[in-house]
């Protein structure tokens, strides 16, 4: 029998299935999908594992059979209990869900069939790259016979690092909630103007330079921040603390997905401010945010490049910046006819950025292997897109 093992690097699978069974409840996009797409293999006959590495320590089954697995590791510092784990699952079939070339190592050394799907970009900084300098020659081995991306740009990106564009697949999630559920807006609600960001609280994300914009705006413009998301909020409440700004900005922990999009549609702007040191293939907050019709202000990251168009979809100002983004608020909420511009232009964006390999079917024609499978696979790598 197949014995399919996914080995991802965060996450909790167990958790997610428990919150949607008896809560009802999606934290994060995607997990629920990618349940029901487990669902579906398992139903066709395989045997099927998900790890993820950073969970606590579980080995367990969930009611339809998946087994789900926490290997409470950081597999770049360790990976010795993440492969003893796979060793133990004995897959016929193994996916390394990111960047982790030990896991891959192993795929190869052990002679099973592998794929490694990413969501990812590495040239940004330096380091990265450096680190992850001989990750394109291993993903140009013939054995790995699935390499994926999340995004398009991400997908070139790693053909430009130098993984064959015959071998690399754009992937994605798939994006029930669009623009149609929200009409456009004509201009912001605001005084206060009500600002929203949705992820991980981190430097590289640019939550320090947003809250700082929010700062510098203190005597020009009235704003108000919601912060939803996730990690280094101790810092950032006292970055707050320490720039005088009490009740401007609002910390909301962990919010159910199923609440952002009402959230963002509340707000006069959802500002997505990744630094261009945030190895992220596409944020799936940029498709959400684009859905609400509430206009999106963005760094320049370059995995948004070919997506956001300033002035049109998106106010677009350089990363890293926080003058700059404080100088993209103001113009968004003053400058006259740019609002209403801005939002009636997301549903264009959204829909450039759709592309039409879903991580679930991805997967499935990867494990079943038969010749119309594999010939579907080719037909949707960056070269053959690059050819039509």
């Amino acid at each position: 029998m197949t014995r399919v093992l996914i080995v991802q690097y965060a996450g909790d699978y167990r958790e997610s299935d428990r919150l949607l069974r008896e809560e009802g409840k999606e934290i994060y996009y995607g997990h629920g999908y990618v349940l029901e797409q487990l669902d579906a293999m398992r139903a066709a006959g395989h045997d099927v594992g998900f790890m993820c590495c950073l969970a606590p320590a579980y080995w367990d089954r969930l009611a339809n059979g998946v087994t789900v697995i926490g290997a409470d590791t950081n597999p770049d510092k360790d990976p010795k209990p993440v492969l003893r784990l796979i060793e133990r699952y004995a897959p016929t079939h193994l996916i390394v869900q990111g960047p982790m070339p030990a896991l891959i190592r192993w795929g190869l050394a052990n002679k099973v069939a592998l794929g490694v799907i990413l969501a990812d970009s590495f040239a940004n900084p330096f380091y990265r790259l450096l680190r992850f300098r001989k990750l394109p020659a291993l993903l140009g081995d013939p054995r790995i016979t699935l390499v994926a991306n999340h995004g398009a740009n991400a997908a070139r990106a790693l053909v430009t690092l130098g993984v064959s564009a015959e071998r690399v697949i754009a992937w994605d999630y798939p994006h029930l909630r669009t623009p149609d559920l929200f009409a456009p807006k004509q201009g912001p609600s605001g005084p206060p103007f009500r600002l929203f960001y949705a992820g991980a609280i981190s430097t590289k994300k640019g939550v320090g330079d947003l809250v700082r914009a929010v700062a510098l705006l203190r005597d020009r413009l009235d704003v108000e921040l919601d912060i939803a998301g996730m990690g280094q909020r101790t810092r950032y409440e006292r970055l707050v603390e320490r720039l005088g700004l009490g009740q401007k900005v609002r910390f909301l922990g962990l919010v159910p997905n199923g609440e952002i999009p009402n959230l963002m549609n509340a707000a006069d702007a959802v500002v997505v401010p990744s630094r261009h040191s945030f190895p992220e293939g596409l944020p799936l907050t940029l498709y959400e945010a684009l859905a609400s019709r509430t206009p999106v202000i963005a760094s320049d990251h370059p995995m948004f490049a070919g997506h956001l168009v300033n002035g049109d979809s998106a106010v677009v100002y350089p990363a890293g910046r926080p003058r700059d983004l404080a100088e993209a608020i103001v113009e968004l909420m003053t400058l006259p006819g740019l609002y209403e511009l801005i939002s009636a232009g997301g549903p264009a964006a959204w829909q450039r950025m759709q592309i039409p390999v879903k991580w679930g079917e991805m997967v499935r024609r990867w494990i079943s292997g038969t010749p119309g499978d594999a010939a579907w696979l080719r037909a949707h790598t960056v070269a053959a897109g690059d050819r039509t």
